[in-house]
């Protein structure tokens, strides 16, 4: 019975150890803009006032519960991209199948009573 005790100990704390080594980080969006393209190859742009989160991590972005690759070998597998400002993450910028983009912009959010639900 100690054993098996001992062996369960030591796989939580293997999973602890992992969880907090995640090199995750937590960011507030203030604004989206969605880029598209008409037919006859005129930009529309749509702004919103949106606040929410976004997580950004060494190779995803996740952005209202679904995850974006931002990090690959393979250039035509990439989702989103990162726009840096020095060490200060403006915007993440989402591929849309269309070739248009959605861009949020970051920015400091005052509470968490402000974000939509």
């Amino acid at each position: 019975m100690g054993i098996v005790f001992a062996i369960a100990v030591f796989i939580l704390g293997i999973l602890l150890f992992k969880m907090l080594n995640q090199t995750e980080k937590t960011y507030g969006y203030t604004q989206t803009v969605t880029i598209s393209y008409r037919p006859d190859g005129t930009e529309q742009i749509d702004k919103m006032e949106e606040t929410g989160i976004l997580f950004v991590n060494k190779k995803y972005v996740m952005l209202e519960g679904e995850q974006f690759l931002h990090k690959s070998s393979d250039r035509k597998k990439i989702q989103a991209k990162l726009n840096y400002d020095g060490n200060t993450l403006k915007t993440v910028s989402l591929l849309l199948p269309n070739n248009g983009e959605k861009l949020y912009y970051v920015g400091k959010i005052a509470s968490v009573k402000e974000m939509r639900r």
